[in-house]
């Protein structure tokens, strides 16, 4: 056997009395004690962790986010809590959405307008995002004219990495591209970035050379079977991705941009393995929070902020909808409230519940 590097251990009486300091360190369930991970998770509230920021945030702070649909809900709650969130304001003609996205007549005028409409800017995987700051930051980094989109046939083009898109003219592909992009450089302006990731299952397109954001339609795999290749990323995958999306961050924008990385809670929707997809979303999770954890080790502008332990450790009746897919909303209000907190400070809080209609 091969011992670890002497570098990555501590005495044992030093973990002895780290132990003994925290008074979240047990797993069992003890009456009456918050301490108690079973007692929390027994109750009928959110399990708050316990966390401790390596750095602190301000009202003066711009937040960019960027990541799976859990980001679209991390958005909405920061906005309630009066943070400047960047893409607060982002729009998109509702004409440019695939007509089975949802019932989009019905919400265009509804308070979850700007979440289903950002929605269009979901990133799911660490090498998608990573895609999406190379495009901005480092143009060169992949040639051709069509700019990752896919000709379907004499008239219609289909961008994979915009989410719920229908097939469009050239033009209509261009200027949904160009309102994505300018939503993504809005990040030149932010003080703090906040990625929420989803999965780890991804595919690319083997002409482009381009991660894609989402699995290619059926008709587009059946019409190029070989051009489209499928693999579920490992570890060193997504930690290599994370360390990139570092670099060109505080390399192109600055060195002093904080880092706030999340794993979503929602789980994998359907996965292309031969694994039951329960078993590839507990994969998907663990992969990226493996990765995390190590990518935020000795990183000063990084933290980790576990709002998918929070999320998955509360009690399932309200913690998820029905369809167990989606978190509540008074539950992602509650965690992000948390987050606030221990950010931004106890005032940020206390200021928008008293602000609340």
């Amino acid at each position: 056997m091969t011992a670890p590097d002497t570098a990555r251990t501590v005495a044992g009486l030093d973990a002895l009395k780290t132990a003994a300091a925290n008074p979240n360190s047990r797993f069992t369930y003890a009456e009456n004690d918050a301490g108690s991970a079973g007692w929390r998770m027994a109750q009928a509230t959110p399990v708050f962790l316990r966390t401790e920021p390596k750095f602190k945030l301000s009202h003066v702070d711009t937040v960019f986010t960027m990541g799976s649909c859990f980001a679209r809900n991390v958005e909405e709650s920061l906005i309630r809590l009066g943070i400047n969130v960047l893409l607060a304001d982002f729009d998109f003609p509702l004409g440019y959405l695939h007509p089975n996205y949802g019932r989009i007549e019905t919400w265009a005028n509804t308070p979850q307008h700007g979440n289903m409409i950002r929605s269009v800017l979901n990133k799911y995987t660490p090498l998608s995002m990573l895609n999406e700051f190379q495009r901005l930051l480092e143009p060169g980094t992949f040639a051709g004219e069509d700019q990752g989109m896919i000709q379907v046939d004499a008239y219609r083009w289909f961008d994979p990495h915009i989410k719920n898109t229908r097939m469009m003219g050239w033009e209509e592909c261009l200027g949904a591209r160009g309102l994505v992009d300018a939503a993504t450089a809005k990040v030149r302006t932010a003080t703090t970035i906040f990625l929420t990731l989803g999965f780890t299952e991804t595919w690319i397109d083997s002409v482009t050379g381009y991660v894609l954001n989402v699995a290619p339609p059926p008709l587009l795999i059946r019409k190029y079977p070989e051009r489209f290749r499928f693999y579920n990323a490992t570890h060193a995958d997504v930690l290599a991705s994370l360390k990139e999306i570092h670099r060109l961050i505080t390399t192109h924008i600055g060195p002093d941009m904080k880092f706030v990385i999340t794993v979503s809670p929602v789980p994998l929707g359907t996965t292309f393995t031969e694994m039951d997809v329960i078993a590839a979303n507990a994969y998907s999770k663990a992969t990226l929070r493996s990765a995390v954890g190590e990518f935020c080790t000795g990183q000063a502008n990084v933290d980790y902020f576990p709002s998918y332990e929070m999320v998955t450790s509360t009690d399932p009746r309200i913690a998820w909808e029905k369809d167990r897919i989606h978190v509540t909303v008074p539950v992602v209000d509650q965690v992000i409230g948390h987050f606030a907190a221990t950010y931004f400070g106890e005032s940020v809080v206390a200021n928008a519940a008293a602000s609340a209609p």
